[in-house]
C-alpha cells in the first residue's frame, strides 16, 4: 500500500466541522469528509500545540465538541525556538500581519514537522496562491522543504 501523504490541520478545519451558516454548508460537508477519511486512514494527519490552544479557547461545550475531533490527529512535537524564528520570518515578509502570529506559526509548524500539505480554510492569511508562493520563498531561503496549501475540497478523495 502506497504511504499516505502527511497533512497538517489548522483551527480553521476544525471550526468549520460544527459550523451552520447555509453559505459555509459546502466546506462543512468538505471538512466532515476529511476528518473521515482521516479517520479510516486515508491520510495522515497531524497539527500542533497551537492548534488545540486556539480550540480550548472556544466557549463551551463548543471546546470539548472541539478537541474531541483531535482524536484521529497526532500533535506533533517541534521546537519552539525553531517555530517562533520560521514564523517570524513570514511575519517579517509580510507574509501573515504580526496581530495574526498564530496563523505564521502553524505555517511554521507544517513547515518543520514535515507535512506535505497544510489543509486550511484560512483564505486571508494562508490558504491562497499568493501566500503559498512567498511562504515557499521563504521556506527555500531558510533551507525547509516547499509547502502545499490547500483547502479540504482540493485534498478529499472523491469517489467515482
Amino acid at each position: 500500500m502506497k504511504a499516505q501523504p502527511l497533512l497538517y490541520l489548522e483551527t480553521s478545519i476544525f471550526g468549520f466541522y460544527y459550523d451552520e451558516q447555509p453559505a459555509n454548508q459546502h466546506r462543512r460537508h468538505a471538512v466532515i469528509s476529511l476528518l473521515g477519511q482521516v479517520h479510516t486512514g486515508q491520510f495522515r494527519a497531524v497539527t500542533s500545540s497551537v492548534t488545540k490552544d486556539e480550540l480550548r479557547a472556544a466557549p463551551e461545550p463548543l471546546a470539548m465538541r472541539l478537541i474531541e475531533l483531535l482524536a484521529d490527529v497526532a500533535e506533533l512535537q517541534l521546537d519552539d525556538d525553531a517555530v517562533e524564528q520560521l514564523a517570524e520570518a513570514y511575519i517579517a515578509e509580510e507574509i501573515v500581519p504580526k496581530k495574526f502570529a498564530d496563523d505564521a506559526r502553524h505555517v511554521a509548524c507544517a513547515t518543520i514537522g514535515r507535512a506535505e500539505i497544510l489543509v486550511s480554510l484560512n483564505l486571508k492569511h494562508i490558504a491562497n496562491e499568493w501566500s503559498e508562493r512567498r511562504i515557499n520563498s521563504v521556506n527555500l531561503r531558510e533551507g525547509y522543504s516547499l509547502l502545499s496549501i490547500r483547502i479540504p475540497e482540493e485534498v478529499i478523495r472523491y469517489e467515482d
